[in-house]
């Protein structure tokens, strides 16, 4: 399993309406609106990296409004 966290920028005043898309996927386990240079982090399962990249590339990206993410994978998930 690969757990990632995705930075996110979106338009102006869509924070809401980009996070209630996220969270339809079962890939996303959190989601947490921040303050910043980043305007949405999301915690992300995937199978493999692979996996992430096709979830990231043909769901994330295609979401409305989302202008930019910034792909963090974990290193170490036993700490």
């Amino acid at each position: 399993m690969v757990l990632s966290y995705i930075l996110i920028t979106v338009n102006p005043n869509y924070e809401s309406e980009v996070a209630n898309e996220l969270v339809r996927y079962e890939q996303v386990i959190d989601i947490h609106l921040l303050f910043g240079q980043y305007d949405i982090i999301a915690k992300v399962k995937s199978d493999s990296e692979i996996a992430l990249k096709t979830f990231i590339l043909n769901k994330v990206k295609k979401i409305p409004n989302l202008v930019s993410t910034y792909t963090l994978i974990v290193a170490d998930k036993n700490r």
